[in-house]
């Protein structure tokens, strides 16, 4: 079947009020998609059962009306544009219908992970919506279509946490000396609640090997020996619970350390790194979806290792297939987390040329760049710093005690957070942490940065992580990121 190709001029007033718009201290949605879904007629979802090149006509199968009266079992969908949407539309995929209220015969489509006006075709049976231009909705949601579906099922049944607005400013506590460890030139930090009192402990890479600090009352003590870390590699680091005992082991290079309380045993064999291998990031986390941590290392070229939890510290950790996740180039920075849309893992990789996400698993769709992220272009963040993203450091953090990490990046006197607003968006809030760089007083004794060792860490209790930064002298400083006045307040 051909039809028309005929595209009609259609401007929908809303489109423009769907970007994050900057008010005082905060980031918000003018249009968010609860609002285009309390104004549809109707609402449905739908699944792609055919597709067809040829006559750019996709067949669709209608799953669930989510509101209004239903559009009928089957419906056609015609891409007239954007020119090339066609190729990316194949079947199974999900399809997203909002019938207008206001302009009969008028619908908003979300198809192949794009937001797109549509036209009702009079008199077609079954129904033809063609498409007609691209409706201006990035901002409102920028993610996956099938991360929107699960968006709209969890909004009809009252559960959806997703996040329109957002704070820009954060670490206005000021900042403290929390004690003066006994390294230098440190290569990384790591926090976690290794003695069980709900403070955080300390692992610090040193040239000499991995050293271990307890919070005490009296300030931190280096428990390296008396834990029984004297000698234990410092490549890399990273903390989990691994045997569901409810203590945080640690991974040390491809040494797993069991925390057995008060003291750590090294479980042999662990996963098998080559000897050479220096890892960009790594994590204990569920790869296999098995419940269990499994240790996930990469590298700065690209290349994904992952080493499947055996459950018990006595057997070996079998090394799934490696494969390259991006073959152009080495990467500055790298942090595993849950930043998808699937509930599963994901790494977020920052290379000269942007800021990438990667799934550990098909199902977490392709690679998503800076604009699927945020839905905005990349040019107006770093428009005034060409090549800054070279030498920039990220670690995960909870910016503004969402329950959500977010990611944070830092170069010499710059910063951007990807503030996390669930099912694979983010807001991007530049400079957020500018309190550390106060024009009108001191600034903080560090400079953030790729000079300095930091991360991130809820060091008050309130849901809500601070920055922990050790100089190369082994001062170690805390900036406080305590909540809003309640006029930013979300």
């Amino acid at each position: 079947m051909r039809l028309d190709r005929a595209v009609p001029t259609v401007v929908l007033a809303a489109a423009v009020l769907a970007f994050p718009l900057l008010a005082g201290a905060v980031i918000e949605v003018k249009m968010p998609v609860s609002r285009i879904y309390d104004t549809a007629k109707a609402v449905a979802v739908g699944a792609i059962v055919s597709a067809s090149a040829e006559t750019g006509v996709a067949d669709v199968k209608v799953t669930e009306t989510l509101k209004g009266d239903p559009l009928g079992d089957q419906v056609r969908i015609q891409i007239v544009a954007p020119e090339g949407l066609m190729s990316k539309v194949a079947a199974e995929q999900p399809v997203v219908f909002f019938i207008a209220r206001a302009s009969k015969g008028m619908a908003v489509l979300h198809i192949a992970d794009t937001w797109l006006h549509a036209q009702l075709v009079p008199d077609s049976k079954p129904p033809v919506w063609r498409t007609v231009q691209v409706f201006d909705a990035k901002g409102a949601f920028p993610g996956r279509t099938a991360a929107l579906v699960r968006l709209l099922g969890d909004m009809k049944a009252g559960r959806a946490a997703f996040l329109n607005k957002a704070e820009t400013e954060y670490f206005r506590g000021g900042v403290k000396e929390l004690a003066k460890l006994g390294v230098r030139k440190p290569a990384f930090l790591l926090a976690a609640d290794f003695s069980g009192d709900k403070k955080p402990d300390l692992v610090v890479g040193t040239p000499d090997g991995a050293r271990l600090f307890i919070a005490t009352a009296a300030g931190f003590e280096d428990a390296t020996e008396k834990w029984g870390l004297a000698g234990a590699a410092a490549l890399c680091a990273a903390a989990a619970d691994l045997n569901g005992d409810g203590k945080p082991d640690l991974l040390l290079g491809g040494t797993i350390w069991m925390n057995e309380g008060g003291k750590f045993a090294a479980a042999k064999p662990g996963p098998q790194l080559p000897a050479d291998v220096r890892p960009l990031a790594a994590a204990l986390l569920d790869v296999t979806g098995d419940g269990k941590p499994d240790a996930a290392f990469l590298l700065p070229t690209g290349r994904l290792l992952v080493f499947e939890n055996p459950g018990s510290p006595d057997k070996a950790w079998p090394q799934r297939p490696a494969h390259a996740l991006w073959q152009d180039g080495a990467a500055a920075a790298a942090v595993f987390g849950d930043w998808g849309d699937n509930g599963k893992p994901h790494v977020m990789v920052v290379r000269a040329g942007g800021i990438t996400r990667y799934a550990l698993d098909a199902g977490g769709g392709p690679p998503a760049d800076y604009e699927r992220l945020t839905g905005e272009a990349r040019g107006p963040v770093f428009k005034d710093r060409p090549g800054a993203l070279k030498g920039a450091a990220a670690a995960a953090a909870d910016l503004d005690g969402s329950g959500r990490k977010d990611f944070f990046i830092a170069g010499d006197g710059w910063d951007l957070a990807l503030v996390n607003r669930g099912y694979g968006a983010f807001f991007a809030v530049a400079d957020g942490a500018g309190a550390l760089r106060p024009k009108d007083v001191a600034a903080a004794p560090f400079q953030l940065g790729p000079a300095t060792v930091w991360t991130m860490v809820d060091i008050n209790g309130d849901g809500r992580d601070d920055l922990l930064c050790l100089t190369e002298d082994g001062r170690l400083f805390a900036a406080d990121n305590p909540p809003p006045p309640p006029a930013a307040a979300r």
